[in-house]
């Protein structure tokens, strides 16, 4: 059985002086103490019996009953635990002097634990969630000690600036912005706390237009007719990319496209982010492509593979081009020329059905039928179309519409 009782340490001769009172837990090998926050001066304190002396003094009877539910928790608490550690008895005797602190932890560990299990279980796609735990891993890296009630607009200032001087780009950081505001949001409408400054106007995501490319029909074509049969890797991947580059659909939704899903010259497949059901028309490519696998499309590899072989199948197949990219980084701008090829990537199919089609006249609303998109805003991010092209956007209409004639 434990022996825990109370001892002073001290080589002072002052009967006058304040000693340290001190509780010390002995049991088989371990051996621990650690000051209990009580004092008592030298003269009622014998050194030999380790107790208080028989004289009365001032507070004695309440410093022993102090002491006496000091003892008492520390027995409870060697009883509940199974190992006892090192540091253990240093722990339990603080948290029982100072429970306002532990409480204040208890506070902040839940945020971060309930952001955790929201995340993992969270039915968004994986994308979705991997956002989710790097943002509260960067804000644990931020400060490990943070509170609902610690989020506000000098939060935001600082956090955007340590993220800053990690030098990631501004669209990262609105990323990382976006996740934060959404976890908040989510933890404020269960209840879990009652901080709205997360909704302030100055705490926003600020985003700069990103650079990404598309593939025109001639681009495509010239993909599709590249001889890849000595590399079928990169052969499934080149024909995987192009159905999505004329159905428009996502990387996620390309495996539903089967021969159950198409009946006459459609196809209809429920998307997997959004769960809207879309009829697509059977382009003679997509057709092609689904009897030369019998129906059955290859296996699809992991988006990060998809995204690294196809870059080679770009280069093979012929996309030249320097491409000028300008990003922040760290609260500076930097521009590069990047080869068209490097920047090709799964999602590069569906901007590609989107922004041919845009081009060639078809109004914006039958064009997000088919991408499932539910605002024209959004639709028009995956519009990559030059001010030239706009330009020959408008002189086809007039030439189809006879302006000119009219005018004359």
């Amino acid at each position: 059985m434990a022996n825990v009782y109370f001892k002073v340490l001290t080589k002072a001769t002052d009967q006058e002086k304040k000693v340290s009172i001190r509780i010390r837990f002995k049991h088989k090998t371990i051996d621990q103490s650690t000051a209990t926050g009580q004092t008592v001066k030298l003269k009622y304190w014998d050194l030999t019996k380790q107790d208080f002396k028989k004289s009365d003094f001032p507070l004695k009877d309440k410093i022993k009953a102090e002491l006496s539910r000091l003892k008492t928790h520390v027995e409870i608490k060697a009883i509940e635990v199974e190992l006892i550690e090192q540091g253990w008895l240093v722990d339990v005797v603080d948290r029982y002097l100072h429970p306002d602190k532990y409480k204040q932890l208890e506070k902040r560990k839940a945020m971060f634990e309930w952001m955790e299990e929201y995340a993992n279980n969270s039915p968004n796609a994986y994308r979705v969630v991997r956002s989710y735990h790097i943002t509260i891993n960067s804000l644990k890296k931020f400060n490990s000690s943070l509170e609902w009630g610690d989020v506000n607009l000098e939060f935001y200032d600082k956090n955007v600036q340590f993220l800053k001087n990690q030098n990631l780009a501004k669209n990262t950081i609105a990323d990382r912005i976006k996740v934060i505001k959404a976890l908040f949001n989510a933890a404020l409408e269960r209840k879990v706390h009652k901080n709205t400054d997360f909704k302030a106007k100055g705490f926003k995501k600020e985003t700069e237009q990103s650079i990404n490319v598309y593939l025109n029909e001639d681009e495509l074509s010239n993909m599709f007719k590249y001889d890849l049969s000595n590399k079928p890797y990169l052969e499934r991947v080149r024909d995987m990319f192009l159905i999505g580059c004329w159905t428009g659909c996502r990387f996620s939704d390309l495996p539903k496209i089967k021969l159950d899903n198409i009946e006459g010259d459609f196809i209809t497949i429920e998307q997997q982010k959004t769960e809207k059901r879309v009829v697509i028309p059977l382009h003679p490519v997509v057709r092609i492509i689904l009897n030369k696998y019998d129906g059955e499309l290859p296996k699809m590899i992991s988006n990060q593979k998809f995204n690294t072989y196809l870059k080679d199948v770009a280069k093979l197949s012929g996309i030249k081009g320097k491409i000028s990219k300008s990003i922040t980084k760290g609260g500076k701008r930097e521009t590069d020329l990047i080869d068209k090829h490097e920047m090709v990537k799964s999602h590069t199919a569906r901007r590609s059905f989107a922004t041919n089609l845009y081009k060639s006249g078809l109004p914006s609303i039958t064009i997000m039928a088919m991408t499932g998109h539910s605002t024209e805003k959004a639709f028009l991010s995956y519009i990559k179309v030059t001010e030239e092209e706009h330009a020959e956007i408008v002189m086809k209409h007039w030439r189809k519409q006879g302006r000119f004639l009219k005018v004359v």
